[in-house]
């Protein structure tokens, strides 16, 4: 289960949306306390220091930007101080497990962690195959130069699927350049994940005990049809 949660965002006069608590790390701030900082400013409550998870680099138009995530406990077997009225959890949560069994067995830790009456939220999407087929290549997110050492870096992420399995694979890595270009050393970081579909989700909440009050088929809360994402 990860330290994240979802809450309103939006500009002034904007329709509210929902995303997670984020942030840019302030001048003397490690990425740890700056976490700590934003939940506590965005929606008043108190966390405890997570231990890191992973950091994905990325590229936008012309600058570049490094997110660092964190895990407060895996969702398998973590034990709460006291059973909670609610626990939402994220779907790129859900994904990280990546058997059916462990999907199970985190439902089911869920499930015991709920006072009763206690209610869950959880976000899903459909998988598209035909957008996962497309990103079934070398595909190099930008470029740009590292201000600390003045050479070029160029981000590259692939991703490979086993769609019978319902698991995919995403390697990303970065190639260092110097001053002719010659790739000075390459930095991998590869990540496994399962989906489930919604028909099979909606299954495995009620094999762990849950009754589906309301399926949505949006976050603005529209019913779910064949169209929803």
């Amino acid at each position: 289960m990860d330290g994240r949660f979802r809450g309103p965002a939006g500009e002034p006069g904007e329709e509210p949306t929902w995303a997670v608590p984020e942030s840019s790390i302030e001048p003397g701030e490690t990425p740890e306390q700056a976490a700590v900082r934003e939940v506590k400013e965005e929606t008043g409550l108190d966390v405890r220091v997570m231990r890191p998870y992973a950091v994905v680099e990325g590229v936008e138009e012309h600058w570049a930007y490094w997110v660092h995530y964190f895990i407060q406990a895996d969702f398998r077997d973590f034990s709460l101080p006291e059973p909670a009225q609610l626990i939402a959890i994220p779907y790129y949560t859900v994904v990280h497990l990546v058997t059916l069994e462990d999907k199970r067995a985190g439902l089911r830790r869920t499930y015991s962690q709920l006072a009763p009456g206690g209610h869950l939220i959880l976000d899903h999407f459909v998988f598209d195959p035909q957008a996962a087929q497309r990103h079934q290549r070398v595909i190099l997110r930008g470029e740009y130069t590292d201000a600390a050492t003045g050479r070029d870096l160029l981000p590259w992420t692939t991703t490979r699927h086993d769609f019978e399995a319902q698991t995919m694979r995403v390697t990303a890595w970065t190639e260092e350049l110097d001053d002719d270009g010659v790739v000075l050393c390459h930095k991998y970081r590869r990540l496994s994940f399962g989906w489930i579909e919604p028909e099979e989700m909606c299954a495995l909440l009620e094999e762990t005990g849950f009754d589906i009050g309301t399926l949505y088929g949006d976050f603005d809360f529209c019913s779910r049809n064949p169209a929803s994402v």
